[in-house]
């Protein structure tokens, strides 16, 4: 199912599922409303590729609602370019990845392939978005790479290494090697040592993402 208001870019987004996909049965809705309407009539829907300003859905509300009424459905948050806040946040309300409106055609499928294939979907250039200016002044932890980033991101979700690597399609070695040197860029020992330093360089605490257990 595509969710947008823009009949073109549904459009597209239709044609890319079924050219590079293969979709063969697609719904459009360009509200929340009628994407309650057809997962109520079609609950195996297997895919909700959804836009963040989609008019009645809420924001990150409706995608917890959908991720809580249709807990075996993969959602993936279509939109413009955000701060690096919105696509970890859209992560956490339960959507399985976010993918630009900007993205190829090529690129989008594949990060649909990619969620229906049991991964979550992180865009690799997210450690690159503007991210939202903190009260102090300070810019984060600048130092990581986008990668370790990432793997530290998932690491305050309480994943293992074997869980990134599946998550970035990585491997588990590549994960011990990025978690070392992000360990001492942070100047950190331990799992829960980085995951409290990434925390508060951030200046808040990291959300959840979706299937991911938090810290105990």
């Amino acid at each position: 199912m595509v969710a947008d208001d823009q009949p073109l870019y549904r459009a597209g987004l239709v044609a890319t599922l079924q050219n590079h996909l293969a979709a063969g049965d697609v719904r459009e809705e360009a509200d929340y409303g009628g994407v309650l309407k057809g997962l109520a009539s079609a609950p195996d829907t297997q895919l909700l590729s959804i836009d963040l300003e989609l008019p009645g859905m809420g924001n990150l509300d409706g995608i917890r609602r959908l991720r809580r009424h249709y807990p075996e459905l993969k959602v993936i948050v279509v939109a413009w370019p955000p701060v690096r806040r919105s696509v970890f946040s859209a992560l956490s309300a339960g959507a399985h990845g976010f993918v630009s409106k900007r993205c190829a055609p090529a690129e989008m499928a594949a990060s649909f392939r990619s969620v229906l294939d049991g991964n979550i979907y992180i865009p690799s250039t997210v450690c690159d978005l503007q991210a939202e200016p903190r009260p102090d002044g300070h810019d984060g932890p600048h130092l990581l790479t986008c990668r370790q980033r990432q793997v530290l991101t998932l690491l305050t979700a309480g994943k293992s290494n074997k869980e990134i690597g599946r998550a970035l399609m990585i491997s588990e070695s590549t994960v011990k090697v990025h978690l070392t040197a992000a360990f001492r860029q942070l100047g950190v020992h331990s799992r829960m040592a980085a995951a409290a330093a990434l925390q508060q360089q951030r200046g808040s605490s990291q959300p959840d993402l979706p299937g991911f257990s938090a810290l105990g």
